[in-house]
């Protein structure tokens, strides 16, 4: 059948609870319900459509659920029939929860924990109907929120700080989803959030090969904190396990209303948001920038003009391509300009000489290569697949403009490639699925170079 078709909610109800405190602690399916008096309401037939949302630019998954109701789905406290909007009432205060379970033939989609309701609904009233648009959130976000960190961690390693921080507060993660870093840091909570904690340590951290830049951002798996090396290198390992899975074409015959066939294919015209640009590279210094740093401890002065590319990163496309003068470390030859002011000992207890993390040796190359990844952003939507996530490289075949023979090339030589799924949104209706796709990828190129 075709993933494109109806899901099945085989779970989706809301629970509001009357506790003031200790709610957050635990999951809705474990609150002792007659002690904390909560209400329950079924939305399976209600629901008219809903969406789900992943970012890697979000540390907390999000979602958006809207509910048909004809005033028969809850009681007030008088025992009068009335819409869950005014008879539990929602107002959003953090005590109403979204548990959902969905099921489609490309499999289940469902968060670890229900997610909760972040505000009071947007409302439409009709005839004898009342529309609701529940806006919903992670239930860790909200758990966090009111919790900041005074904590020291160590130095250490930026991710064995990262997985101290997530236990510590009981936030969900897999070993294999939190990298290994190459970063010694002293972190502090600054009185920040965890995940706030986490989601600032991102652009300072390097993996143990490649540029540094890594991502916080949460999944259906739980917290990830990858770099965007690490992404693209397990991206590409996982493809050619699963290249079935992970590839999805574009050609012009492709339908509007797909079957089973087109599981894999795009359904309507990817849009191109962003290309390739050399003016906008050279501004975000993709290739020479000049780093100057002033150490007020012993009143050293440097300035220097380097080139950031990393020889061993790698790479969703061809290697870029560098004209001579942009290789070229000259005085005169570079396109932005960092400046530091080093203050050695200010993070460490007694006299020190020691520059912990220096700037200027991560964050002109995090910024370098954050925009390298977005140099081409393509949206598309496909039949629904629940087993994608972001974070997740893809394969992507255009078809090939040409007035010659396309058997000899089928594919956009150019266009097509690996991309990195930078946003993802899973929409449910009751009569289609599909999944909307942000692609990111830093080279042109059907056939990468990376040794």
């Amino acid at each position: 059948m075709s993933f494109a078709g109806p899901s099945n909610y085989k779970t989706l109800r809301i629970d509001k609870s009357n506790a003031t405190e200790g709610i957050f602690a635990q999951s809705v399916e474990a609150v002792d319900t007659d002690s904390y008096n909560t209400k329950t309401a079924q939305l399976e037939g209600r629901t008219v459509r809903f969406d789900y949302y992943e970012s890697l630019y979000s540390p907390m998954i999000t979602a958006q659920a809207t509910i048909v109701d004809t005033g028969d789905s809850a009681t007030d406290e008088r025992d009068n029939l009335g819409t869950i909007r005014d008879s539990f009432p929602i107002v959003g205060d953090g005590t109403e929860f979204i548990t959902f379970e969905i099921v489609n033939e490309s499999g289940t989609l469902k968060a670890k924990e229900p997610m909760v309701i972040t505000g009071s609904p947007i409302t439409l009233d009709q005839n004898q109907r009342q529309v609701l648009t529940l806006p919903l959130v992670s239930k860790y976000s909200i758990d966090t929120a009111s919790k900041p960190r005074l904590s020291y961690y160590g130095i250490g390693t930026i991710d064995e700080a990262v997985k101290k921080i997530l236990k510590e507060n009981n936030l969900p993660f897999l070993d294999k989803n939190i990298e290994k870093s190459s970063t010694l840091d002293k972190v502090e909570g600054k009185n920040e959030t965890p995940i706030d904690i986490i989601f600032h340590l991102s652009k300072k951290t390097k993996p143990v090969t490649g540029a540094p830049g890594f991502f916080f951002y949460e999944t259906q798996e739980g917290f990830n904190f990858r770099s965007i090396e690490g992404l693209i290198k397990q991206g590409m390992e996982d493809y050619k396990n699963n290249s079935t899975d992970r590839t999805y074409t574009y050609f012009n015959n492709n339908r509007t209303d797909p079957s089973a066939e087109d599981n894999y294919k795009v359904v309507g015209m990817p849009i191109i948001k962003r290309d390739q640009n050399l003016l906008t590279a050279l501004k975000t210094g993709v290739y020479n920038v000049r780093i100057q740093t002033k150490n007020l401890l012993t009143g050293q002065f440097t300035d220097n003009v380097v080139n950031l590319l990393d020889k061993n990163s790698t790479y969703l496309g061809n290697k870029p391509s560098i004209k001579p003068n942009q290789n070229e470390t000259t005085a005169s030859n570079y396109a932005r300009t960092y400046s530091y002011v080093l203050t050695p000992g200010s993070l460490d207890e007694g006299v020190s000489t020691k520059i912990t993390n220096n700037p200027a040796e991560y964050e002109p190359q995090a910024n370098m290569r954050y925009a390298m990844l977005h140099s081409q952003i393509v949206d598309i939507t496909i039949p629904c697949n629940t087993r994608l996530t972001v974070g997740t490289v893809i394969k992507l075949l255009i078809e090939n403009v040409t007035s010659g023979n396309k058997t000899n090339q089928r594919e956009n030589p150019t266009r097509s490639g690996f991309y990195l799924i930078l946003h993802l949104h899973h929409q449910f209706s009751p009569k289609h699925s599909y999944t909307k796709l942000t692609l990111a990828r830093d080279t042109y190129g059907l056939y990468t170079s990376n040794k």
